[in-house]
This record gives C-alpha cells, sequence and structure tokens, in this order.
C-alpha cells in the first residue's frame, strides 16, 4: 500500500503522478519522507505510486527536458504496436551520457525540429521518424506489419521518401528503403499482406486487390490470366456463400483464367512456399503467352 501523501504535496505532483525533488521540497516534504514515501523513477524525479510507463515516458521527458520519446515508445504511444518493456527516448548528440535504468535506453542524434511533435501531451518524434527509428531497431518480420499498416493508414509513402532523403546516413534509412519497396499496400487481411510481401520478395508483382469483371480477386496476373485467392479461416461456413463462390470461380474459369486457391493457414504457416508456388505457375504461363 502507498504511504499517505502529505496534504501539501499534492500541487506539486504533475497530472502524470511525477515530480522533482525541488518540486517536493518546496511543497514541504523533507528529503528524508521523499525518500521514505516515494518512488524513485530517474535521478531527482519521483512518483507517489509505482509509476505506469506513461508516468515514465513523462519523468524522461522532465529529466532530459530536450529528449523526444521515440522509436517504439513513440510507436507504442501512437497506438501502433502495445506497449515494450523498454522506454526509447531521443536526446541531442551534445547531452552527457547519463547512466540510466534497465527500462529506458537513450539515442543520441541531431535532432531537427521539424521532426519534433505533441503525442498524449508529451515530446515525440513525428509519425514518420518513428517508423524509421521502429525499422531501425525491430527484427523485420516484426516491423513488417507496422509498415505496412501505417503505409496504407496515416503515413503517405511519398513523405516517408522525402524524411529519409533529408537525413542521409541516419540509421535505419538504408532499412526504410528496403521495407518501402517491399511494403504491401493493398491487402484485406493479414495472409492476403504477409503473402503480398513474399510475393515481393521473389520479384513477382500482382495486382492486389483487383477487379476481374465483376470480380474483386486477391491477386491477379493479367498477363498470364491467373487468380490467387486466400482463403479465410472460417471460410464458407453458409451454404450460399459457398454455392455463390462456386459460380464466381466457374465464371472465371470459364472466361479463361487460371485459379489458384489457398488457406490462409497455409500461407501463414508457410508463405514462401506459396509464393514460389505461385510464381512458377505465372512465369510458365506469362512465357506460353508471349
Amino acid at each position: 500500500m502507498s504511504a499517505p501523501m502529505h496534504p501539501r504535496c499534492s500541487s506539486a505532483m504533475h497530472p502524470f503522478g511525477i515530480a522533482t525533488r525541488a518540486q517536493l521540497r518546496v511543497s514541504g516534504q523533507s528529503d528524508s519522507t521523499i525518500s521514505r514515501n516515494y518512488h524513485r523513477v530517474l535521478p531527482r524525479i519521483y512518483s507517489i505510486e509505482e509509476p505506469s510507463p506513461i508516468s515514465r515516458c513523462y519523468a524522461v521527458t522532465v529529466w532530459q527536458p530536450g529528449a523526444l520519446l521515440s522509436h517504439r515508445t513513440a510507436a507504442w504511444l501512437y497506438g501502433w504496436i502495445d506497449h515494450t518493456d523498454t522506454i526509447d527516448a531521443t536526446v541531442p548528440s551534445s547531452h552527457h551520457h547519463a547512466r540510466t535504468p534497465p527500462w529506458l535506453t537513450l539515442h543520441r542524434r541531431a535532432l531537427r525540429r521539424q521532426e519534433a511533435t505533441e503525442c498524449q501531451s508529451l515530446p515525440v518524434v513525428t509519425r514518420e521518424r518513428a517508423l524509421i527509428d521502429c525499422i531501425a531497431v525491430m527484427k523485420p518480420e516484426d516491423v513488417a506489419r507496422v509498415v505496412d499498416e501505417r503505409l496504407t493508414t496515416d503515413i503517405d509513402p511519398d513523405t516517408l521518401k522525402f524524411v529519409i532523403r533529408s537525413t542521409p546516413h541516419m540509421r535505419g534509412n538504408a532499412r526504410a528503403k528496403a521495407q518501402l519497396r517491399s511494403a504491401s499496400l493493398r491487402f484485406a487481411s493479414e495472409p492476403e499482406r504477409v503473402l503480398a510481401r513474399a510475393l515481393t520478395a521473389i520479384g513477382l508483382l500482382m495486382h492486389a486487390n483487383f477487379w476481374v469483371g465483376r470480380y474483386m480477386c486477391d491477386f491477379v496476373d493479367e498477363l498470364a490470366r491467373v487468380i490467387v485467392e486466400v482463403d479465410g479461416f472460417a471460410f464458407h461456413s453458409r451454404t450460399e456463400v459457398f454455392s455463390k463462390d462456386r459460380r464466381r470461380q466457374n465464371e472465371l474459369v470459364l472466361d479463361g483464367w487460371l485459379m489458384l486457391r489457398f488457406s490462409a493457414y497455409d500461407v501463414m504457416a508457410n508463405p514462401d512456399k506459396v509464393a514460389r508456388q505461385i510464381a512458377d505457375v505465372v512465369r510458365r504461363r506469362r512465357a506460353a503467352r508471349r
């Protein structure tokens, strides 16, 4: 149970429950009371209770006034990923190398004013910089989903390219360029997204979510006249849906299209294998039709 708060100290506490030692002293707290009743978050920074992730974020910005929350922490604040055990913040290169607790990672680089913004009342890097930062530190297979989702929602690919060009030699740029080249920008499900990336990785570009006549198809190659469909985990659970799909497939096949169907389970289990199977068929039919 947390210790009762001194009646005069509430005014010293920020809404995030954080205060400096100086603020607590002004509110009438002695050093011994502070040490006894408050959680030390960072040097000279305290919390009434065990600090939450958001409280720690604010504490970092109080401890390092020039810091911007960045990398995975910025991604979490933007709602892209779940909270991680580590708080990431970026400070100017000129900042002294302070010792940090295990839950805090400080990154050092030149901070440009145009790459600073605010999220949840906290100073953070912009969305574009946060995405590049995440690409630099996260595993490629983990960050791929984040990249695809962001480039189809709240980050313009051209703006991201501009940020990369305007900060040459910045860590993460090379990986970010690679992610842009392999990004899946048109997908209706996670299996489709994963398969699109696998196809791009082997150099096969197909239209995604593309109209063939009056039907929307998952992947289409017009030259080879190949359609690829990824059937969901609960696909065709109702008789009428099953019958409608069979009529659709028959109409496309009779019009000269080859339809390849894969279950979402098989795609997620081995997307590279599925992509190779598709590529073999598409390239063979392309060659035959030239």
